[in-house]
């Protein structure tokens, strides 16, 4: 299959017009993104048909990016109740399992860390942490623990993230790495 992009565009509304060509496609066709929509045409079409195309449809289209906009925002409210309920106590707990302190913890919305820890042991969790399989979770929230003791990540840090995690540190930071990338957090 090959796939070839003809121009790219920018409309007020929806952000990001991919028009481009597929070796596959039998017809036109849209697909709405939450940051773009892609404007399909078979190898053989041609780009003034596919902008009227994309014009006859622009209402339906701007219709599908609300629906899109209202459920992203539905799931991150839902994200959000979760996370307040289950993170601050899971915190609690493993800092009570490992020994650690930590003056206060808030949740947030944090696309760029999972976590992070101040020299005050104030720790800011994303909510976004509750996408991820659940030994990443205690990983994360181990991770910022381990920052209120060491508030960098030298050779003391990772040694006493390695007792916290049974020698995993670097393996399940990996894992961390590659989770993000797939979900496009990183």
């Amino acid at each position: 299959m090959a796939i070839t992009q003809i121009k790219t565009l920018k409309d007020p509304d929806l952000g990001e017009i991919i028009y481009r060509t597929n070796s596959l496609a039998k017809s036109y066709s849209i697909r709405v993104f939450g940051t773009h929509v892609v404007i399909s045409m078979p190898p053989y079409g041609n780009l003034a048909f596919a902008e009227q195309f994309f014009w006859k449809h622009h209402e339906w289209i701007l219709n599908k990016r609300n629906k899109i906009k209202e459920r992203t925002i539905h799931n991150e409210v839902v994200l959000r109740q979760q996370a307040l309920q289950f993170l601050p106590a899971e915190l609690q707990r493993l800092a009570d399992l490992h020994g650690f302190t930590f003056k206060h913890v808030c949740v947030r919305k944090s696309r760029t860390r999972w976590g992070a820890c101040n020299s005050r042991h104030h720790i800011s969790l994303s909510f976004f942490l509750m996408l991820c399989p659940p030994h990443l979770i205690e990983y994360v929230l181990l991770h910022e623990l381990c920052h209120t003791v060491e508030m960098n990540h030298g050779e003391n840090f990772w040694a006493l993230l390695d007792k916290c995690t049974n020698g995993q540190a670097r393996q399940l930071a990996q894992e961390l790495r590659n989770f993000s990338r797939d979900m496009h957090l990183e």
